[in-house]
């Protein structure tokens, strides 16, 4: 999708998810707007991931869900409604006034937004998509992917002709053939597991449905589940020969532990996608997929899949990549635009002949590099400058937006820790700052201030024995810290709580 395009449109009943898993392998970043069933709904995109679905129905907002659900009681609420400032949002205000954690008011809005999304699947409707409009940076956002929001929808319609719409019984059932599709993240239940083992683009939904031993409701619903979130899909001809069986890529598990800083793996994960990210537009295609022209057919496809999965947008679910998510989709891009000119043998060999004319142009391509290091270097330095100013008067949110851009060009530990520290004054932004001060403390071991504020972070949420570990860290590089000791010695005289 160009830069800036809006588009609009109408769709038909089960046209929501085509419209959704379009969006996400344009890896979009935006807000679509869709009126249909005389509601209409919001959903914000950030690279082709949907991270809020919002109503405006009434019934469908946040204050009624949660007296639905029976965490407040309907007076509250309305004491609530009226004790809500001007300017936050109600969930914010919740976790502000200790009501619900941010975690379960991220819950919640997931459980809600999949509500919402499943009387979606069964509307027609418009809609309009809007470039570049950013989800409000206060707003809690849904962890899951996009692809395990439309199987999580399907799960939840009722309507079992609605789900069979989803699926041709005489077309053949595909497992998906697109990198994006094929690598995304999905959580699914065992029905769907066991279903999506069983496809090789041999048999066609009712062949299939013969072949599975599953009850016939059971079975549509896990097929229109796994059809809807693109895992599958359904194609006039069979395939020439079994297709290999397709393994889903499911979300990593949370640490049982919250780690104290990020593996040096996981900090070089970390430093390559923001490398790659800055420079990969600048390299011919050949260099973005790592090979030489005289690279053959095969490992042109085999290097586009290697990479695809390294650098698949779905990654920024892992703990320590969750703030690049839009690096890895502008990586994944030029990734997937090096693959469609040098896997097709009809425009390889003109794009070839472009890349001879070029490299006979004295370009010399090291200034250039100097040159937009140094402007990455101005841009950094002018953002870190003017956020100080603007926290000094009290405008955090936007000295955020531009810390946040600052440690994305050039991250230095210095700056994670004033980002963090900025963050930690929202509880919605309490994750974001923990992530930013790992980064900073894996970028700096010895940096005595941020492992203080990582100490501290531990502290306030009653884990002493996370916050002892910060400050024995302190002390393997500066043994001589009495303020440190000090904490320490108390940290220890205190009794341990018993976990009941």
């Amino acid at each position: 999708m160009p830069e800036g395009r809006n588009l609009a449109g109408r769709f038909l009943v089960g046209g929501l998810p085509p419209l959704m898993r379009e969006l996400y392998r344009l890896l979009v970043s935006g807000r679509l707007d869709v009126t249909g069933g005389g509601a209409t709904r919001h959903l914000w995109f950030e690279a082709g991931q949907v991270r809020a679905v919002m109503s405006e129905v009434e019934e469908e907002k946040l204050g009624k869900w949660l007296v639905s659900r029976g965490i407040l009681e309907a007076s509250q609420m309305a004491l609530s409604l009226l004790r809500q400032p001007e300017g936050v949002r109600f969930g914010t205000f919740l976790v502000q006034e200790g009501v619900l954690t941010v975690k379960a008011l991220e819950q919640e809005l997931e459980t809600l937004s999949v509500t919402i999304v499943s009387l979606m699947l069964v509307e027609p409707g418009e809609y309009r998509f809007t470039d570049g409009e950013k989800l409000p940076m206060d707003a809690a956002s849904i962890g899951m992917t996009t692809a395990s929001l439309l199987a999580a929808a399907v799960r939840g319609v009722r309507d079992e002709a609605a789900i069979k719409r989803f699926i041709d019984p005489l077309g053949w059932v595909w497992t998906a053939q697109d990198a994006l599709l094929q690598y995304q993240q999905i959580q699914l239940n065992p029905q769907e597991g066991y279903l999506l083992s069983r496809v090789d683009g041999t048999s066609t939904a009712a062949q299939l449905q013969r072949l599975v031993p599953m009850p016939g409701g059971e079975f549509s619903r896990a097929l229109a589940a796994l059809l809807v979130a693109g895992v599958l899909e359904i194609r006039d001809t069979s395939s020439a020969r079994p297709l290999a069986p397709t393994k889903v890529q499911s979300a990593p598990e949370p640490p049982a532990e919250e780690e104290l800083q990020y593996s040096a793996q996981q900090q070089r994960e970390y430093a390559d996608v923001l490398r790659l990210a800055n420079e990969i537009r600048h390299k011919d295609y050949y260099r973005r997929l790592g090979l030489s022209p005289g690279a053959t057919q095969d490992q042109v496809h085999s290097r586009f899949l290697e990479f695809a999965k390294l650098y698949h947008p779905d990654r920024a679910r892992e703990a320590h990549l969750l703030s690049v998510r839009n690096e890895l989709a502008a990586i994944y891009s030029a990734v997937q635009e090096a693959y469609d000119t040098l896997g097709n043998p009809e425009r390889r060999p003109r794009y070839e002949q472009t890349l001879h004319e070029s490299s006979t142009q004295n370009i010399d391509s090291y200034k250039e590099e100097q040159r937009r290091r140094a402007a990455r270097g101005a841009v950094v330095d002018a953002n870190v400058s003017r956020a100080k100013e603007l926290a000094r008067v009290g405008d955090v949110g936007m000295a955020v937006q531009l810390l946040d851009q600052a440690v994305r060009l050039n991250p230095q530990a210095e700056t994670l820790l004033t980002l963090a520290r900025l963050e930690f004054k929202n509880p919605m932004w309490s994750q974001r700052a923990l992530d930013h001060l790992k980064h900073a403390v894996a970028l700096a071991p010895d940096y005595t201030e941020a492992w203080l504020e990582l100490a501290n972070f531990w502290g306030t949420r009653n884990k002493p024995d996370r916050q002892r570990q910060c400050l024995e860290r302190i002390l393997e590089s500066d043994p001589h810290n009495e303020d440190v000791k000090a904490t320490l010695s108390a940290l220890k005289r205190q009794k341990p709580v018993r976990k009941r």
